[in-house]
């Protein structure tokens, strides 16, 4: 026998107390009574004659003694051990995302967490527990735990995740765990086909038809116009895609949703386990967000659904041009896209109202302003004096050259992107006829030199907004730029620079990483999860990535200092490789054991009862005592 809490037996000492007392105290107490009720109590007791009343105050003492033993020994909780009565378990929960299926209106995961319950509830006392969980990662939740409830309550905490998983780290454990004892005792819990060994597979699935739909794309087709104006093809959107249908051949029924309202509907014949391809066209010129559903019932609705979200409209911005000249600046950032508003203002204007709120702002010459703006990219061809905080100083303006041919510099790290292209080649090099001098701060970096000075440069402003800025030591009048094919390679690499794609697409597989870049300006950027959990980038870098772990909708906020906020909606599909049901292997390696460790049988209800018992037999011999019940 063992005891949980010896200590408790301390409270034995009350039984020579409870004898003492029982010694010392008076057996008789004075009361005032009729004669007549000595009389006849008198009768009765000659009557029967029996010498029980010797023996009440002893029984009580006998009862009161037991009473304070087998509380003594119920807070102490004693148990019996039994040898070899227990077992050591590990289990392992697969929690990946195809557990989220319904068997009968209940998902296996949680089908998955009462078999676990079951073996914890049925085994003997003194067994320990060991549980090893396929989340978004695997995780060991206890480790040798022999107490049962506290098992169960870990247990049942757990959720299934939204991502693939494998076994791998998880069966490494367990070889780990058997390795030092070979009689533990392994079970995976999942509802995919294993070939198990040292392994005992519990396949919470029964049953598994289910729909699913991916590979969706869309393409916007412009409207083609008669001479005289008139449409002769409309919009068109088209919607593709392809859907599966998993142990089962049926007919499915489609919907198509434009910006949350049925467009269109179709159905489509789907074989078991082979793709089924549909097109969707409607007439249409643009959309926010569009959406593929499968109408029909399965046992898991997460993959039923296909969202895409048009991204153009947050990365579109405003840009700002102060030229005396502007004619093709303005044109060539129209022809390259993502500028959907461009304003054209002069010095004059510009140094009057200083407007703010645009991602550009482009200085052309003799247009240098006198303080740089806060809240945007900065392009400036041919700066003609010194500006505080520029990062640059002027040192020779306008020097005279009869043909001076730009030098492609040795570009690394993110600007390397900016000359991505081009062609450096003695046809094609960049002449000017006129530059200006200029010293630059450390952080600047060089794309290309006339006469060993700086011809076109990058950095970021010295005060805290740390605006890009990309600056020309030419006029534009004074160059072949606009005549040259690296132009359009150029002024492309710029634009992108200036204003990097944030996400290039608004669909990923739930347990992949998201791939994000970092817009200058930009204060955070939080990730607002289909669940409402928001997590905060890392916007140290000039990109970064993140971890998708929900089916569903994300939202990327992009919070800039000037105050504005860019949000993107990204839709994240449930992983296709979780409707696979390829056997796999799943063994421990070894030899194992029937070395069974002891187990304990808890003496506590049988304690509790005889406690109950015996009061209630004091409190009868107290009340026979005091009324005479018998």
């Amino acid at each position: 026998m063992s005891f949980l809490y010896p200590l408790g037996l301390l409270g034995l000492i009350g039984i020579p107390i409870l004898i003492i007392i029982y010694i010392i105290k008076n057996k008789y107490t004075e009361q005032t009574i009729a004669s007549t009720y000595i009389w006849k109590l008198s009768e009765r007791f000659l009557k029967r004659k029996k010498p029980i009343s010797k023996l009440r105050g002893l029984i009580s003492l006998i009862l009161q003694c037991l009473i304070v033993l087998f509380l003594s020994f119920l807070i102490s909780s004693p148990s019996l051990i039994i040898k070899g009565g227990a077992n050591d378990y590990c289990f392992i929960v697969d929690g990946s995302a195809s557990m989220n299926k319904k068997e009968n209106g209940n998902t296996r995961f949680n089908l998955a967490k009462d078999e676990v319950e079951k073996l914890i509830s049925e085994s003997k006392n003194g067994s320990s527990y060991t549980i090893i969980f396929i989340g978004n990662d695997t995780q060991i939740l206890c480790e040798g735990l022999e107490n049962k409830k506290k098992a169960i309550e870990i247990l049942s905490e757990l959720k299934a995740t939204d991502i693939a998983s494998d076994t791998v780290d998880a069966i490494s454990y367990a070889q780990a765990y058997f390795n030092d004892n070979a009689s533990i005792k392994t079970y995976l819990i999942s509802d995919k086909a294993y070939t198990t060994k040292n392994v005992e597979l519990v396949n919470v699935a029964s049953s598994d038809v289910n729909y699913s739909i991916l590979n969706c794309n869309y393409k916007l087709h412009a409207a083609i116009y008669n001479e005289d104006g008139t449409v002769n093809t409309p919009a068109k959107l088209q919607v593709t895609g392809e859907v599966i249908a998993y142990n089962d051949n049926t007919d499915l029924n489609l919907e198509l949703k434009v910006n949350d309202s049925i467009a269109a509907t179709q159905s489509v014949r789907a074989l078991d386990n082979n793709a089924s391809s549909f097109t969707f066209e409607i007439e249409r010129e643009s959309f926010n967000n569009l959406e593929l559903s499968i109408l029909n019932e399965d046992n898991l609705d997460l993959d039923n659904h296909y969202i895409m979200y048009d991204l153009v409209a947050e990365h579109n911005y405003k840009a700002l041009v102060v030229s005396e000249n502007p004619f093709y600046i303005a044109a060539t950032l129209e022809a390259y896209g993502k500028i959907d508003t461009i304003d054209v203002k002069n010095y004059e204007e510009y140094e009057l109202a200083t407007p703010t709120g645009y991602g550009l702002y482009i200085f052309d010459s003799n247009c240098t302003p006198d303080v740089l703006p806060t809240d945007g990219t900065i392009w400036m061809f041919n700066p003609t004096k010194s500006i505080s905080g520029s990062g640059f100083a002027v040192l020779n303006t306008n020097k005279e050259v009869s043909s001076a041919s730009l030098e492609l510099s040795n570009v690394y790290g993110e600007e390397k992107n900016l000359v991505e292209g081009y062609i450096d080649s003695e046809n094609y090099k960049l002449v000017v006829k006129r530059y200006t001098e200029y010293s630059i701060s450390r952080n600047f970096k060089t794309l290309f030199t006339c006469d060993g000075k700086p011809a076109i440069f990058t950095g970021t402003t010295t005060g805290k907004s740390k605006n890009r800025e990309i600056v020309f030591s030419f006029d534009l009048h004074y160059s072949n730029l606009a005549m040259s094919v690296n132009a359009l390679r150029l002024f492309s690499n710029m634009l992108d620079f200036s204003f990097p794609t944030v996400i290039s697409s608004s669909n990923i597989t739930s347990g992949d990483e998201l791939s994000y870049s970092v817009l200058p300006q930009t204060k955070n950027m939080r990730l607002i999860a289909p669940s409402g959990t928001a997590s905060y980038l890392d916007c140290s870098g000039s990109a970064g990535t993140v971890k998708i772990t929900e089916v569903g909708t994300y939202e990327l906020v992009v919070s800039l200092e000037n105050g504005t906020e860019k949000k993107f909606s990204i839709y994240s599909n449930y992983p296709e490789d979780e409707n696979k049901n390829d056997v796999t292997v799943a063994s421990i390696e070894g030899v194992s054991e029937n070395n069974n460790r002891n187990g304990s049988f808890s003496l506590m209800i049988i304690l509790y009862i005889c406690v109950a018992l015996f009061f209630v037999a004091d409190w009868m011999v107290y009340c026979y005592e005091q009324h005479q019940l018998y």
